[in-house]
């Protein structure tokens, strides 16, 4: 029974040995500078401000964040679906 022990951890010391240089690579720091990143799906700087919560204003959906609105039209869904199941069966 120790031997197997003995044995399965020269096995897996030998495996971390030869995975070193890769965990190195991949943990290296870039040499070059570092530049800065592109905000290209950013929103329009002059655009009027979203409100946080579309509680804040309901009856403007073009002031709401486009996650909220996204939410709104996904439960939308949700509920036809769920209507339709229920009036179906």
């Amino acid at each position: 029974p120790g031997d197997f022990r003995a044995r399965n951890h020269t096995k897996m010391s030998g495996v971390l040995r030869a995975a070193a240089p890769l965990a190195r690579r991949l943990n290296a720091v870039p040499k070059g500078p570092v530049t800065q990143a592109t905000r290209g799906m950013a929103s329009d700087p002059n655009a009027p401000p979203k409100v946080a919560y579309p509680w804040l204003d309901p009856g403007n959906p073009a002031n709401w964040k486009e996650e909220h609105v996204v939410f709104t039209i996904l439960g939308g869904w949700g509920l036809v679906i769920f209507g339709a199941k229920q009036a179906f069966s």
